[in-house]
């Protein structure tokens, strides 16, 4: 039993020790992966400015419930869209979106789709020379034909000195990686 608590006692270290915000280090320093417990998407209709909003969320944090919306939209559309990420498990709630935004070298935000009736383009950059895409502001066409259901995928790269964003999708590791059932009928 004791060696039990000992054992339980590390992990929780080991724990706790992973989930360090990112402020919590200068810009000389490889940071944590960002504990992200929603994915809100928003898409606006080119056209109308009508906002169609989705959310992936897991409030309570890894392994436990998720909630995830099906994006549903429309063919023959064009749309601005845009990515929030968010710590639910914080009180305040914190929108991790500012501290991506603000780190835009150390993130990239990555969309694929298993349906050919959506593409998206990133439409934001980082300050690398050249930029590299960031991802938190997007466009998205759907074609104007035919109707089809499938999966979106958002994941969050985080990138750090030792594993630059310079050094393509193969470096880094992932802050958060979403799947949403897509509806385009």
């Amino acid at each position: 039993m004791k060696k039990l608590a000992i054992i339980f006692g590390l992990i929780t270290l080991v724990s706790l020790g992973a989930c360090k915000k990112h402020d919590d280090h200068d810009d000389n320093h490889d940071h944590e992966n960002e504990l992200i417990t929603s994915v809100k998407l928003h898409f606006i209709d080119s056209v109308t400015n009508d906002t169609f909003s989705f959310a992936w969320r897991q409030p309570a944090g890894p392994g436990t419930a998720i909630s995830i919306d099906t994006i549903r939209l429309v063919p023959g559309k064009a749309y601005t869209g845009l990515v929030e990420f968010w710590d639910e498990s914080k009180n305040p709630i914190e929108n991790i979106t500012e501290e991506i935004k603000s780190a835009a070298n150390e993130h990239r935000v990555v969309y694929t789709s298993t349906t050919t009736r959506i593409q998206t383009a990133i439409t934001d950059v980082d300050s690398n020379v050249p930029p590299i895409e960031l991802g938190l502001k997007f466009s998205a066409i759907t074609n104007s034909t035919g109707s089809e259901t499938g999966i979106y995928q958002i994941v969050l790269r985080h990138y750090t000195s030792s594993s630059p964003k310079t050094g393509g999708m193969q470096n880094g590791s992932s802050d958060a990686d979403v799947s949403f059932p897509i509806v385009i009928k």
